[in-house]
């Protein structure tokens, strides 16, 4: 008996069209047309908007709990939260120019790009 035998036939038919229905099913993906994604691009706007909203906040209770910890004493958690909700705001305004510095891209141009990847 020898390491390497013949495959059967039916082994062999089986890939094959296994293959074919591959490459039909491929053919068939690229003949679709285009879709139309304007309300994808908004939505994802808006999600961006809801984001930035959100992180807003987030760096306003960083800010009052930095207040806080001044109220309390606290004197060097309170710069630390201080300095974090600042930093954290820094981040968050400059974010898009640092993608678009780093792509080229504006920040909407790159969601515009993920909704068609994605769909």
């Amino acid at each position: 008996m020898t390491l390497h035998s013949k495959p059967a036939f039916s082994t062999v038919v089986r890939r094959a069209l296994t293959l074919l229905v591959s490459l039909a099913a491929s053919t068939a993906a690229h003949a679709q047309g285009t879709v139309d994604l304007s309300g994808v691009t908004t939505a994802m706007s808006t999600v961006e908007k809801s984001c930035l909203l959100g992180a807003s906040i987030a760096v306003v209770i960083g800010i009052v709990v930095g207040v806080f910890q001044f109220m309390g004493r606290n004197i060097s958690a309170g710069f630390i939260s201080i300095a974090g909700g600042l930093f954290a705001g820094i981040v968050i305004g400059f974010a898009p120019q640092w993608v678009g510095s780093l792509t080229g891209q504006s920040l909407s141009m790159v969601i515009a790009h993920a909704t068609k990847v994605m769909a």
